[in-house]
This record gives C-alpha cells, structure tokens and sequence, in this order.
C-alpha cells in the first residue's frame, strides 16, 4: 500500500449528537436559536487528530480525541493498530497499542504523544519486528489505528473514526511560496507568494503536489513529481505517454501537462535553467524545491508557472 496524504490540509471536525431517554447525561448544543440540551446514551468519539506525518528522527508524534461518554458510560478506550509496509505491500498483525481509561464527566479529552518505539512494540510483519532504526522503515508504509470503548459491564462498543500514521519522507510536508510566476500566453499573471502546499510521498522517490496548480486552488487533486536525490533534480510533472498525469488525476486544464523534460521550448517566460532541483538543507530542514511545469491548450498557447517553495 503506497501512502499519498493528498488530504494532509484537510482535518474534518466531527459535530454529532444522538438523543435518547437517559435521565443524567446532557450535551449542551449551541446553534443559530438558542442553547439546547440533549440527552447523549451512545458514547460518540471525536478524533482530532485524524492524520500524523511520521518522519524519521521526530520524538513523538501528537495523539488527540474526545470522548462524549453518554448515559451508556464507557470506562476505558483501547486503540487497536495494525502496519502495512510499502515495500512489500505486506500487513502485519493487529495490536493493542494503548488503553485509555475514562475519566469522570460527559465530554472527556485525552491527549497523548506517541513515539517510534511504542508504535513498534509488538507489530510483526512476516514474523519480523520492525527495525529499530525508525530511518529504515519504507516511505509511504504506515499505521492505521481504531477505537474500541468498554463498558462497566465489559461490553465492548466499537467506536468509529481512525487515525492514521503515515511515514514521509525528510522532504515531504508543507512548503510555502517564496517566489514565483505565472504567463498565460505570454502574458504576465502575477505570483501567488506566501501560499502553502502540501508535498505528500508517495514512494522513496515520487512526491505529491497536493491542492493548487500554481496560483489557482485544486482542491483533492495533485500532480506527482520525481526527485533524484543523488543529483537533487527533479522531474516534474510525471506524465504517461499521452501527456497526461501520471497518477491518474485528471488535468487542471489543457490538453495536456508539458514541463521542462518534455517540451521544453514552451517555457520562454519562467526558467528551466538552474529549476526543477532540491536544494536540501540537513541542519535546519528548511529544504527548497524549484519547480517549472505548466500546460499546453491546442490552438491556444502555453501557460507557464515557476515556484520556489520552502519547507516550514
């Protein structure tokens, strides 16, 4: 299973309430009327933190949800964990990663940070551990936890919502835009500095470009690039032989995508000289990517866009 966190930006929050005939459990809702009240039986479970970006070398990473326990109380949570590794596509065995008990009240929040080593503990996969070095573990592999609630009596509730760890690469995050430019057709359409963008992993060599073409919002799509990181160049975008993406999203707009690789003579406002290259920087992780790629309408003309972007 390859991993590519096109949806990194996008943390939903969960609002949801459910009514029965309890007598001592209430969730007071404030809406566009006036507050109400409403008597909570099911126990609902709100994941806050939907999403990790694991990425070798950070100390823990931030667990978060909320618990609205209902007059059915719950008095311990259990996340249960399995690994599927990207490199052989192979899943291990499920987990009980960590048990929760539940605190006094109706709405209870628990926060947790998490490390490698707790992650690890007990997950075999093929009848191996995983390595202890954290650096060894496959770009794009990656944890997926779920919740299950006990009650006073034993029952166990199954709770929905998830949390997945995802391992990216030391260059995948978010970036914002330092410099840049965009030509429609010749004609200078301005930069769109101060962004920022998601660049996902995908494998140990391809990234993501997740929710912008340039100036211009994309939301949910992505188009994929390649970095080399004996030479630090980078091929952008990935196409097939048609031109088109090579992740399979559909094009922003055009016929089809062209970038300094292909079609090179296209780009006679933005630079392909000295672009499409990594600039990493080790010490701080302020890494720079240089990016030219653009696309081609038939009958119409080129559009041109060159972004630097910069690791936050």
């Amino acid at each position: 299973m390859k991993i590519n966190l096109n949806y990194f930006f996008l943390f939903f929050a969960i609002i949801a309430f459910a009514s029965g005939c309890g007598e001592d459990e209430y969730e007071t809702i404030d809406g566009e009327y006036g507050t109400s009240t409403a008597t909570v039986v099911d126990p609902l479970l709100n994941v806050n933190s939907q999403v990790l970006s694991f990425q070798a070398g950070t100390a823990s990473y931030p667990l978060s949800f909320d618990l609205v326990n209902g007059s059915a109380a719950l008095t311990t949570i259990n996340v249960y964990s399995v690994f599927t590794d990207a490199s052989s596509g192979v899943t291990s065995n499920e987990v009980l990663f960590k048990s929760y008990p539940v605190a006094a009240g109706t709405r209870v929040n628990f926060n947790d940070d998490i490390t490698y080593d707790q992650l690890r503990d007990g997950i075999s996969l093929a009848g191996a551990a995983l390595p202890d070095d954290q650096v060894s573990v496959a770009i794009g592999s990656g944890w997926l936890m779920r919740f299950e609630g006990i009650g006073a009596g034993g029952a166990v509730v199954p709770l929905s919502g998830n949390v997945r760890v995802a391992v990216l690469s030391r260059f995948a995050g978010i970036y914002k835009v330092i410099e840049s430019a965009y030509f429609r057709i010749g004609s200078d359409s301005g930069p769109w500095n101060d962004s920022e963008i998601f660049i996902g992993s995908v494998d140990e060599t391809t990234f993501s470009h997740n929710d912008m073409w340039g100036p211009f919002g994309w939301v949910g799509s992505s188009f994929t690039f390649s970095i080399d990181e004996a030479t630090n160049l980078i091929t952008v975008p990935l196409l097939d032989a048609d031109g088109q993406l090579a992740n399979g999203n559909a094009l922003f707009s055009g016929n089809r995508a062209v970038g300094c690789h292909t079609e090179e003579g296209f780009f006679e406002n933005v630079p392909c000289t000295d672009s499409n290259v990594l600039i990493p920087d080790d010490a701080n992780g302020k890494h720079i990517i240089r990016l030219t790629y653009g696309y081609f309408t038939d009958g119409s003309g080129a559009r041109e866009f060159y972004e630097v972007l910069e690791k936050q």
